[in-house]
């Protein structure tokens, strides 16, 4: 029952006011999502943290740290980038001014493949 309870509920968007004092970085990310859209800059964030994990895992494989360790440094990271604002919530400006072709620009220059 707690589940069902649980995704019945909606989240609440933070306030617009809120989320640019979020971090350092959050006054930007607020604004790609007013230019560019909710779905293109979480896709080129996500994109980023993939790439971001995985040259942890090739400096780690390099000098032969154990996974543990491995997982600790991407926690470490997400916790930074969150404290720096990298992970505003979003959620106000939906697909933003040029969100549709923004998106169509990220899958046809290839970035996606990556």
């Amino acid at each position: 029952k707690a589940k069902a309870k649980a995704k019945a509920r909606k989240k609440v968007v933070a306030p617009l006011s809120q989320q640019v004092f979020e971090g350092l970085f959050a006054p930007i990310v607020t604004l790609g999502y007013f230019l560019v859209g909710q779905t293109f800059v979480e896709r080129v964030r996500g994109k980023g943290i993939e790439l971001h994990s995985r040259a942890i895992t090739a400096y780690c494989q390099t000098f032969g740290i154990q996974n543990r360790k491995r997982q600790g440094f991407i926690k470490t990271a997400k916790k930074t980038g969150h404290e720096l604002g990298m992970l505003a919530e979003g959620g106000i400006f939906g697909e933003g001014l040029i969100g549709k072709q923004a998106l169509e620009w990220y899958q046809n220059s290839g970035l996606s493949r990556l």
